[in-house]
């Protein structure tokens, strides 16, 4: 009987650690929302997705589960953190920013420069 409650105690801890965090059970966005570009926008979206509308990056770290993608604005760089989903598709997991001279800056005002540097559309 005590074994039979302790599996019953254990089954949906096991299934929650199996789930991937993040993923939401399913793929990335293939597309960004229309509009004016928010740094969280682009957090969940494909890569794809964030090159159509930023263009290639600037620079571009390859590891095994994941990719960094930096874009130069004006006064700062923009990083995005990609990782490889529970179905092995890359998704934008992270958005970080930071000032040229060191220090964190704010995300959404650097996206803003990368898109002005960039020319890139904003809606």
């Amino acid at each position: 009987m005590k074994k039979r409650h302790l599996i019953a105690l254990l089954v949906p801890f096991a299934l929650a650690a199996c789930a991937a965090p993040g993923t939401g059970g399913t793929g990335p966005s293939t597309s960004l929302a229309p509009g004016p570009l928010k740094s969280a926008n682009l957090v969940g979206v494909a890569p794809s997705a964030i090159s159509s509308r930023l263009g290639a990056p600037d620079f571009r770290r390859t590891e095994p589960q994941a990719e960094i993608w930096q874009y130069a604005g004006g006064e700062c760089s923009l990083f995005v953190y990609f990782y490889k989903t529970a179905g092995g598709a890359l998704g934008a997991r992270y958005v970080d920013a930071r000032k040229l001279e060191g220090g964190a800056a704010d995300r959404d005002a650097c996206l803003a420069s990368v898109i002005a540097k960039r020319n890139a559309p904003i809606s």
